[in-house]
Formats: structure tokens, sequence, C-alpha cells
């Protein structure tokens, strides 16, 4: 089963004030043999950070396959945009490019974020919405 981990795990598993046990949950997925990345999600994450994180981060990345992007990439993603429009919700447009990879992949998304549900309610998204431990 390909898993596609969402920026979300990223963020939180590479910040430096996250806690020791928030990083230790999201660990079995970054080494889950599984586990891959998407461009948009490389993009999310490399767009601001600093020198020593881009650096960091690439190398964690070096270690996943990355799943290409359809040739159609934001045209699907325009149509995921309306269909969550028409049950009123509005995601966030990086977001519908990550499901728009997942989706054409038929990979499990692994995410924190929220708004991969709406997503997930309007397509065949394969969501795996986690929740933060306490």
């Amino acid at each position: 089963m390909t898993l596609l981990l969402d920026t979300s795990l990223w963020i939180d598993f590479t910040r430096a004030r996250s806690p020791a046990s928030l990083k230790q949950f999201i660990a079995p997925f970054v080494l889950d043999p599984e586990a891959h990345l998407a461009e948009p999600v490389r993009f999310e994450l490399l767009r601001s950070a600093r020198p020593e994180e881009s650096r960091q981060l690439e190398a964690q990345f070096a270690t996943l396959p990355t799943l290409a992007n359809p040739a159609d990439l934001w045209q699907r993603a325009t149509i995921l945009g309306q269909a969550c429009r028409q049950i009123g919700r509005t995601v966030v447009s990086l977001d519908l490019l990550v499901a728009a990879v997942a989706l054409h992949h038929n990979a499990v998304l692994v995410s924190f974020d929220a708004d991969f549900e709406a997503i997930a309610a309007v397509s065949a998204l394969r969501l795996q919405r986690l929740e933060r431990p306490t």
C-alpha cells in the first residue's frame, strides 16, 4: 500500500520545538517502506525553509521515492476544488494538488490536516487522518 506523507507530518516531525512524543508518533510513517513524497509537498516545505532546515529536509527526502505528478495535475486539482466548493468547503490549493497526486497513484494520504476530509468526501481519496497525541 503506497503512502503519501502530507506536509503536516513533515512539519511536526522536523520542527525543533515539536515534542518528542509527537515525533515518535510520526516516525513509523516516515520510516515505512511504503512512504512516498510528492512534489507539491516538497515545494510547500522547502519554499520557506531556512538553509539548515532545507539541508535536513533534502537529506530526509532523498530516502523516499517521489510519486510523479500526473500530466493533468492542475486540471485534476481544479475539479477537486470545484467539487469541494459544491459542498461548501474551500480547500487550500496546495492540498488540492497533493490530493490529486495521491488519487492518481491510488496512494493513501497520511495527514493531520482536516481539509483532506472534504476532498475525501467528494472523491475516491484514501485518507488516513491522524490526530496529534496529547
